[in-house]
């Protein structure tokens, strides 16, 4: 019988070019329970999930002009925690699944390479997931996550769906940004760093300024570089701060593939000053600018159209490689850090007596900032390659002196894994 297959998605088309040792392009999601992980359980609730998730069941081809998604009939082994956080999951001659849970004492992590599904599918995938195992484990109904589609509305390519063969005239322009720099742990190690604190203290501090919650960490991050930047640097080149954005809070969508795009979020010191309010109100203001479903729909439209471009289909893939590895690098001159935001993580009530948290960790190369929040309580994962910690600590202290609690762990001792 012969093996389904699907093209990448728009958004997935550069990261198989774009991967490397020091950016995977893979993302770990974790749900850490109250009681111990059961192996075997996790491994039959893993097996269940998979049926639900199609697109979770391809392998990565190489075609002679593009890369495509092929089905597997690969079985997913479920393992205990074996290599740091967000390893390579990718390589181009060994053909394997393109996702990996594993557990460690009472956490379930799931790891995706990029090129599958974005942060909203893989936490669809994680609910599943997790939801599958408590129904096993805890002997409890299991009355499925809230997430109501078919097994091809979670393969739907949404870029394909929305794109309206429109080019918009005016493009964004990305200076270069001032550019984090410092000694690098070996082996391209990725540090973690991880703090809990309660949603609705940060939400009460974003509203003081009138502000979105999104909008108050990105300032609080900015503050955190500024104060921890040269003061020769201060003023040369502004901070730009990466956010991806769901595209499937502004246009009907429930695919499990990528469907983001990246908004770019600028604070120039030389302009604005060094006021934390300024901040705020410079970010929050850009960030209702930008956030607007016409303005998201041309950004759409942009994105698709080298996909849709004739002469751009007939170049061999090797060349298209190329020139996207070039583009990437060349993009991250225009980064100084990136804060995603996974939203609110919501579960089956019969369940959440059993869950601790949520967390998400991107692979970086620079500094990355994640957060998500699940039953009143929001985690802000950092990861990085550098050795210092001085942007992450005056992050989380710049939080406590506005009289909110932080509950800090981090992977910098842990050698107990080799992690």
């Amino acid at each position: 019988m012969k093996s389904e297959w699907n093209k990448l998605d728009n958004a997935a088309k550069i990261f198989p070019a774009a991967q490397s040792k020091k950016d995977t392009q893979v993302f770990r999601f974790s749900c850490e329970l109250y009681k111990t992980v059961n192996k075997d359980l996790l491994q039959k609730a893993t097996e269940d999930t998979l049926e639900e998730f199609d697109i979770f069941k391809s392998i990565l081809r190489r075609g002679l002009f593009w890369y495509y998604l092929e089905e597997s009939d690969i079985k997913p082994i479920v393992r205990e925690e074996y290599k740091i956080p967000c390893s390579l999951i990718y390589q181009r001659n060994n053909h394997k699944l393109l996702f990996e849970v594993t557990y460690y004492r009472n956490r379930i992590n799931l790891e995706v390479f990029h090129v599958l599904t974005d942060g909203t599918g893989a936490m669809n995938f994680l609910k599943t997931l997790v939801s599958n195992y408590l129904a096993l484990a805890e002997n409890i109904e299991d009355i499925g996550v809230d997430y109501d589609a078919s097994s091809t509305q979670k393969s739907d390519d949404s870029f394909s769906k929305y794109y309206s063969g429109k080019i918009s005239s005016k493009q964004e322009n990305n200076p270069v940004a001032y550019k984090i720099v410092g000694r690098k742990y070996p082996d391209d190690k990725l540090k973690v760093i991880s703090g809990m604190v309660d949603v609705k203290k940060v939400l009460e501090e974003s509203h003081k300024y009138n502000a979105t919650l999104t909008a108050f960490l990105s300032a609080v991050l900015v503050k955190s570089i500024i104060d921890e930047m040269p003061v020769r640097s201060k003023g040369k080149k502004p901070i730009t701060i990466l956010i991806p954005v769901n595209l499937r809070n502004f246009f009907p969508s429930v695919s499990a593939r990528n469907f983001f795009c990246l908004t770019y979020i600028q604070y120039d010191i030389k302009k604005h000053g060094e006021d934390f309010e300024t901040m705020v109100d410079v970010i929050n203001t850009q960030l209702k600018s930008k956030l607007k479903a016409e303005k998201l729909l041309g950004t759409i439209d942009t994105y698709s159209a080298v996909e849709h471009n004739v002469i751009t289909r007939i170049v061999p893939l090797v060349v298209k490689d190329f020139f996207l590895r070039i583009a990437y690098r060349m993009s991250g001159r225009a980064v100084t850090a990136t804060f995603s935001n996974v939203g609110i993580v919501k579960m089956p009530e019969n369940m959440n007596k059993f869950i601790k948290c949520y967390d998400v960790y991107i692979s970086t190369d620079k500094l990355q900032l994640c957060s998500c929040s699940f039953d009143g309580k929001l985690t802000l994962g950092f990861t990085s390659q550098f050795i210092s910690s001085d942007i992450e600590m005056r992050f989380f202290r710049e939080l406590t002196s506005r009289g909110i609690d932080v509950e800090l762990t981090s992977n910098i001792h842990d050698d107990e894994r080799n992690d």
